[in-house]
């Protein structure tokens, strides 16, 4: 789709949202090593960075650290942030707008679950629905932040 705004001279610009777990595939560093080499600065990445993926720690099951390292080595210019902080969010989007050829990784360190005490950095929660009682739970402790 970048390429195709490039190519039609579109002013539209491309956002992908990757867990850190997926960057163990291959297609998502070929598809980055495509997106430098045409100096698509109309995409940007942004990786959920909280660690953690269906099978536990990404450190243990296959280590993708340093994250922004790898992509700044793939040509991308590469944005750190709190993927809590909405400011910090919306600056990061706001910067990478900027950045002329050359795509943009925007690295999102996040907690798994955060705001609920049983969830948080549970890997287990993954791709599992709480139960009724746990939803009452995890909501009462989300409202009282």
């Amino acid at each position: 789709m970048a390429i195709a705004g490039k190519l039609d001279k579109r002013d539209y610009r491309v956002y992908t949202c990757l867990g850190d777990g997926e960057l163990e595939e291959g297609q998502v560093w070929e598809a980055a090593m495509s997106a430098s080499h045409y100096k698509l600065d109309n995409f940007c990445v942004i990786v959920d960075n909280n660690n953690l993926q269906i099978d536990g720690k990404i450190s243990d099951v296959m280590n993708s650290y340093p994250i922004d390292e790898k992509f700044a080595s793939f040509g991308f210019n590469v944005i750190n942030i709190d993927g809590h902080n909405f400011d910090e969010i919306l600056h990061s989007l706001e910067n990478a707008r900027k950045i002329k050829d050359k795509p943009t990784a925007i690295i999102a360190k996040t907690v798994k679950g955060k705001g609920v005490s049983f969830m948080e950095n549970e890997a287990g929660w993954h791709g599992k629905a709480p139960n009724e009682e746990q939803y009452k739970k995890a909501i009462l402790e989300l409202n009282n932040k």
